[in-house]
């Protein structure tokens, strides 16, 4: 007799409990588990939350930050749970918490990922029994980076460049030299090299060990830029609040962030190409470039009647 049955299993883990839940009876397989194994209530629990933290940082290899980032929102919704069966929340109940509530894009992002952690990798939970699933969106940033200047002039960066010492002035002539996200640059100062150029004889290239999307890194710098990024590498950390708040002893009105927007707006407004721009940081469409990043561009003039 042939079977044909599909698990829905989403790792080869539950698909092997499925297969031994088969193998013992076949005829009277179902997908659910056996009645006879009630679940119990599903709360988040201090261990749960640290189960999942874990598995960000390990797994999922996301940065310091972003796992605290990620802690203070769940302690934000265990406070809202109050000890309820997640299994049994709803999404109304979701949205009526969010309601005016600050910093939400982090919430839900957190919150999403909690539940798909719950369902892909603990399969303690089905997809009927995510509130967050296909319910849940996270909020764009993209409008508000269309209307905010991010941009800044070369002579606030060359101010805050000579004020600046030690891994703050390294930090910030990287980001200004290669267009980088700030957690690139940590990525690289943890296990990114100084590489020479392959086909440029002089030419130095700092290498990311991956980017967003998971893909290697590599941006060619100038030699003084090369010498500060070889100066960063090794350091155990490096945090995003004291780079901040040293930029801001400093006397600057920008953020790490700026350093992108502006790294495009300068490179446009010298002549460069958006298509090499965009290639260069890494976008896959020089729209992306001019539409979000660079901000105080203006396209080099060409020849005209006048």
């Amino acid at each position: 007799m042939l079977y044909e049955i599909s698990t829905r299993a989403t790792s080869s883990r539950a698909a092997h409990e499925h297969l031994v839940r088969f193998q013992a009876d076949p005829d009277g397989y179902k997908h659910a588990p056996p009645p006879d194994a009630p679940r119990a209530g599903l709360v988040l629990t201090d261990d749960l939350a640290i189960a999942f933290l874990t598995w960000s940082r390990d797994a999922k290899k996301n940065t310091p930050r972003w796992v605290r980032d990620q802690q203070r929102a769940l302690i934000w919704w265990q406070e809202r749970f109050a000890g309820a069966d997640l299994r049994a929340v709803k999404t109304a109940r979701l949205l009526a918490a969010l309601d005016g509530a600050s910093g939400r894009k982090q919430l839900i992002a957190t919150l999403k990922a909690f539940y798909a952690w719950l369902r892909t990798e603990r399969h303690v939970i089905t997809t009927a029994e995510d509130p967050t699933y296909g319910q849940l969106k996270v909020p764009q940033s993209r409008p508000k980076q269309e209307t905010m200047q991010k941009a800044i002039s070369r002579e606030e960066y060359e101010r805050a460049l000579g004020t600046l010492t030690g891994w703050q002035r390294d930090a910030l002539e990287v980001l200004g030299g290669t267009g980088w996200h700030f957690t690139e640059l940590v990525r690289f100062a943890h296990a990114g090299a100084v590489e020479a150029h392959p086909m440029q004889p002089g030419a130095r290239v700092l290498a990311c060990p991956q980017t967003k999307g998971g893909a290697p890194l590599r941006t060619q710098v100038s030699a003084p830029v090369a010498a500060a990024a070889e100066r960063l590498r090794g350091r155990a950390e490096l945090d995003y609040f004291r780079f901040r708040d040293g930029l801001k002893a400093a006397g600057a009105t920008f953020n790490p962030g700026y350093l992108r927007h502006s790294v495009a707006s300068w490179a446009i407004n010298a002549g460069a190409d958006p298509a090499a721009v965009a290639a260069f940081l890494g976008h896959k469409s020089p729209a992306t470039t001019r539409k979000f990043y660079a901000t105080h561009a203006v396209p080099a003039k060409v020849p005209t009647l006048a």
